[in-house]
């Protein structure tokens, strides 16, 4: 074979790790076309060896920060320009030149990057590299708007939502000021939010991850292990947080970290069988907690000036639905260490939701499936319209199911599903919604005039 054959000019992506949406994903940026030789090295196959750029000398492999595609050899692209071996041409070729700078998705299986072209997810790709403001939080203004704006997704959670944002804002203030670390740990405040499945616990941090522009991850503690065991463990959740401060360590380090699921990290005799490890997660976290260094790849990561807010439904923790009087005794008798219970200041409990609760969420919230609907039949010029019997018959089945606002969407689903392939159809104009009839339909159609 020619040695033209492994020299040549390719696409080069950059690959991008972030925090999208609470999860950590992977994209690619194409940031040029380059020249190089392809070549197999003794522990990496199928790798191509930039010579040219600010790239030179880096090497792009499925399995390293760079990719390289459309790799074309001297031969071929000669071949393709009357038999001219013009390089400054080839490399400014607009096929290869074509989309530098934009983002893609890569499909290892079939071997193939797809462009994004969705605004808002480009949007959120771009936020993980943005410029944040450790300002925002000190400005008196922006808590109230903050709570307003939060207000109109969580319903009856009025005085749980003020205190999430009282403490976080104090924390911000604390470790911005030229205090000592002793001091800061004295006076910044850690989190527990509990409450029964479906009162919003979870839903209000992501409003405010929405909404902040402090670096803020959402984990599941479900996810982590003991050091040493099979799984993820701490230092995870700290470099998912350092990519969603867009790498940069020391705004990290200011960030938030958010632990779901937390009462699922209870060690208790019905525990211990299926998850020996429990106990030594929570270990770590009071290290996490206490202000430590970890560390990832090359990052020293210190916790010292981290907020930490922990969310569980810990059921069973009360005999019934009302969790204000539950006390620190009652977490360590549930199954949380006591020297962790100790580095939580801030206890909230959850408000249980009634029928009318749920009924005001269906009405008010801008999140309600009543309302998204709204939207959708809006958009597709349908009369849109429901009774108060329907709003009954709906939060009654929520209750029943005993799981708050959370199964509102699928009650919903599962009650207009049969409407919409004849809405989708095109043979409606107008749609109500009312208690089922005997038929068992929730809802009567007006055929298109």
């Amino acid at each position: 074979m020619d040695i033209m054959d492994y020299i040549g000019l390719a696409s080069i992506f950059e690959k991008i790790e972030c925090i999208i949406d609470g999860e950590k994903r992977i994209y690619y940026k194409k940031i040029d076309s380059n020249y190089g030789f392809w070549c197999n090295l003794r522990n990496i196959q199928n790798c191509f060896v930039i010579i040219n750029g600010k790239l030179e000398g880096k090497i792009a492999s499925d399995n390293l920060n760079y990719h390289y595609v459309s790799f074309k050899s001297l031969n071929e692209l000669c071949y393709e320009n009357n038999n001219v071996l013009d390089l400054c041409a080839f490399k400014n070729n607009g096929v290869y030149q074509r989309w530098i700078g934009d983002y893609f998705t890569y499909n290892i299986s079939e071997n193939k990057y797809t462009k994004i072209n969705d605004p808002d997810l480009l949007q959120k790709i771009l936020g993980t590299t943005k410029d944040y403001d450790d300002t925002i939080l000190n400005n008196n203004t922006d808590i109230s708007q903050m709570y307003s704006e939060i207000k109109k997704t969580i319903v009856s959670q009025d005085e749980q939502i003020m205190q999430i944002l009282t403490s976080l804002f104090k924390n911000q203030k604390v470790i911005n000021l030229p205090l000592s670390l002793d001091m800061i740990s004295k006076l910044k405040e850690n989190i527990i939010v509990y409450g029964s499945t479906g009162t919003g616990k979870t839903e209000i941090l992501k409003r405010i991850a929405n909404i902040y522009k402090i670096p803020i991850v959402i984990e599941d503690a479900t996810s982590l292990s003991e050091t040493g065991y099979i799984g993820r463990d701490i230092t995870d959740m700290l470099e998912n947080l350092y990519l969603a401060a867009g790498k940069d360590i020391e705004k990290a380090q200011k960030g938030i970290l958010v632990i779901d699921e937390f009462d699922k990290l209870a060690e208790n005799e019905k525990s211990y069988i299926d998850h020996v490890s429990r106990i030594g997660v929570q270990r770590s976290l009071l290290k996490l907690l206490d202000g430590s260094t970890f560390y990832f790849k090359d990052k020293k990561f210190d916790t010292s000036k981290l907020s930490v807010v922990a969310l569980g439904a810990f059921t069973g923790i009360t005999n019934n639905d009302d969790y204000s009087n539950v006390t620190t005794t009652d977490f360590v008798k549930y199954g949380i260490m006591r020297e962790l219970m100790g580095r939580f200041s801030k206890l909230i409990p959850m408000n249980s939701l009634s029928k009318d609760d749920i009924k005001k969420i269906l009405i008010e919230s801008n999140f309600s499936p009543l309302n998204t609907y709204k939207l959708l039949f809006k958009s597709m010029d349908i009369e849109f319209s429901y009774d108060e019997d329907f709003i009954d018959y709906i939060a009654e089945k929520a209750v029943a199911l005993n799981s708050g606002a959370r199964s509102l969407k699928t009650i919903f689903d599962n009650t207009i599903g049969s409407a919409m392939f004849r809405i989708f159809a095109g043979e409606y104009s107008a749609i109500n919604l009312t208690k089922p009839a005997i038929d068992g339909k929730a809802y009567t159609l007006t055929k298109k005039g």
